[in-house]
C-alpha cells in the first residue's frame, strides 16, 4: 500500500493574540533529560485555557479543509463517524487552535490503525483532533414543578402502555403563517401527530393536557404542540432566563467560542460555551457542541432534550437534542458530566415554519414614518418587529388604523387612519392576548 502523502505544512490558524486567557500549570517530571523537558516546556506553552468572549467567527476556509479531508478519510472510517470545526483539545483542555474535528465512537492509538484510516497531526493548514464520542438521547429525570401557562425550560411527557417518555418544553413558537402559539421541542420527545402530551408529566402532582402534537420534523429532531386553550395564554419566556427577544440569525459558525446557556427539566439553568461546529457537508445534520466553562462539568442530562440553547444577547441559537461524553458518577446517583449537541436553530424554523415567540410584541420600525411618505406608498406603511399574529392591531396616538394585514410573526402591512392634528405621534401594537408593545418604540409623523 503507498504511503499517504502530509499535506503542505502552513501556519496552524489560532485565535488571535490578544485573546483572554488563563496559563494552566502542567505538572512536570523531575530529572528529565534534555529532550524530554522541552517537549514538556513546548505542552506548557500550548495548553492555555480560554476564557469565553467575544465569538471567534470559523473562515470559509476551514469548511473547504474540513470537506477535503471527509472525501478523503470517511471511506476508511465508520460509518458513524461525524466531523466538525472547532476547538482542539490537548489532555481535556481547550486551547488557543482551530482544530478540524473527527469525532468517533472508538479512538484507538495509531498502531491499531490501518494507515488509510489515520488523521494527520495537520491538514491544509489546519490542526487536527480526534475525539471519542458517543451521542445519545435525552429523555428522563426529575423537575415536576407545574405551571399553567405553558412556558420554556419545564418538563412535558407522554405515556405507553409500557413507560413514562419525559422531555423539556423548549419555548413557545408562533406560526409563520398566522402567527399562532405553538410549543418547541425535541421531535424525540414527543409520540407522533394527534396524540396529546401532558404537563408536568404523567404521574406527577398536578399534571393535566398540555397540548396535542400538531407537527414533527421530517429531517431534523424538532416538533410543535398545538396548547390545550384551558391552560391560557402561552408565556413567551423560558423559566430562570426570562423573555425572549426571538433567535439569531448569525451563521452556525459564528457561534463558536461564544458564551451560551439553556434550563432543562433535568438539570435546570446551565451555562457553557459553543467548543465547536459539527458540519457534515453538503448532505447531513449540523450540530453545535457546547461545553460548561469551567470545562468539564454537567451541561445536561437525560430530560433535558427539547430545551433551547441561547445566547449572551438570549437569542435563541440551536434546540438541544443530544448528550455526549456522559459520565455517570461511580459513587451516587448523581451524573458528573457532560456536554450537549444541538441543532442551529435556523433549519428548525425553517422545518417547522415558525418563529421563536415574543411577547409583548416588539416593533423595530415602521416606514413609511410620515403622512406624507405613505401617501406616495399607495396610502400603505410596513411595520417590522416581533411577535405579531392574525389578530394583531395597530393604533396612532390611540387611533385604530383603518387596515392591518398581518404578513408574518415580524411584518405588518397598515393604513394609518386620518388624524386631524400635526406632529409626531406613538405607534403602538396589540396582540390577540391584549399585551402592547412599549409606546415610543415607533413613531409617526402627521
Amino acid at each position: 500500500m503507498p504511503m499517504m502523502q502530509s499535506p503542505a505544512r502552513k501556519t496552524v490558524q489560532r485565535f488571535p493574540p490578544d485573546r483572554s486567557r488563563a496559563e494552566i500549570k502542567s505538572p512536570r517530571p523531575k530529572d528529565l533529560g534534555t529532550l524530554e523537558e522541552a517537549v514538556v516546556r513546548s505542552a506548557e506553552r500550548r495548553i492555555q485555557m480560554l476564557r469565553p468572549g467575544e465569538p471567534f467567527p470559523i473562515p470559509p476556509g476551514a469548511y473547504e479543509a474540513l470537506d477535503s479531508m471527509r472525501n478523503a478519510y470517511a471511506p476508511a472510517l465508520p460509518t458513524e463517524v461525524a466531523f466538525g470545526v472547532g476547538l482542539k483539545r490537548i489532555g481535556g483542555t481547550y486551547v488557543e487552535e482551530l482544530a478540524l474535528i473527527v469525532y468517533v465512537p472508538d479512538k484507538r492509538p495509531p498502531t491499531e490503525l490501518p494507515l488509510k484510516a489515520m488523521i494527520p497531526r495537520t491538514w491544509e493548514g489546519y490542526a487536527t483532533d480526534v475525539v471519542e464520542s458517543h451521542p445519545e438521547p435525552l429523555a428522563l429525570l426529575n423537575d415536576t414543578a407545574f405551571f399553567h401557562a405553558p412556558r420554556g425550560g419545564v418538563s412535558i411527557g407522554w405515556e405507553d402502555p409500557f413507560q413514562v417518555h419525559i422531555g423539556t418544553l423548549g419555548a413557545v413558537a408562533q406560526r409563520r403563517s398566522d402567527g399562532a402559539r405553538r410549543l418547541l421541542t425535541a421531535n424525540h420527545v414527543t409520540p407522533a401527530p394527534g396524540i396529546e402530551m401532558f404537563q408536568p408529566h404523567p404521574g406527577a402532582p398536578q399534571s393535566t393536557l398540555l397540548g396535542i402534537v400538531e407537527l414533527e420534523g421530517t429531517d431534523w429532531d424538532c416538533a410543535i404542540l398545538e396548547p390545550d386553550p384551558g391552560r391560557g395564554s402561552p408565556d413567551c419566556s423560558v423559566l430562570d432566563i426570562g423573555a425572549l427577544p426571538g433567535s439569531s440569525t448569525a451563521p452556525p459558525g459564528d457561534h463558536v467560542w461564544n458564551a451560551a446557556r439553556k434550563r432543562g427539566r433535568a438539570t435546570g439553568l446551565t451555562s457553557g460555551v459553543i467548543v465547536a461546529h459539527m458540519h457534515p457537508g453538503e448532505v447531513g445534520i449540523e450540530r453545535l457542541r457546547v461545553d460548561t466553562f469551567p470545562f468539564g462539568g454537567l451541561f445536561l442530562w437525560h430530560g433535558d432534550s427539547g430545551s433551547v440553547l441561547v445566547n449572551a444577547n438570549d437569542d435563541v441559537i440551536g434546540l438541544l437534542v443530544q448528550g455526549d461524553e456522559m459520565k455517570p458518577s461511580s459513587t451516587s446517583s448523581n451524573p458528573t458530566a457532560a456536554v450537549g449537541l444541538a441543532l442551529p436553530i435556523a433549519p428548525v424554523l425553517d422545518e417547522l415554519s415558525i418563529e421563536i415567540g415574543v411577547n409583548p410584541p416588539v416593533v423595530s420600525d415602521i416606514s413609511p414614518d410620515t403622512a406624507l411618505g405613505v401617501l406616495a406608498n399607495g396610502g400603505k406603511a410596513m411595520i417590522t418587529g416581533r411577535g405579531f399574529d392574525s389578530a394583531t392591531t395597530v393604533t396612532f396616538n390611540g387611533v385604530g388604523a383603518l387596515s392591518v394585514i398581518p404578513a408574518s410573526p415580524h411584518l405588518l402591512v397598515v393604513i394609518p387612519p386620518v388624524l386631524g392634528i400635526l406632529g409626531t405621534v406613538p405607534v403602538v401594537v396589540t396582540n390577540a392576548f391584549g399585551e402592547q408593545s412599549t409606546p415610543g418604540q415607533a413613531m409617526f409623523t402627521y
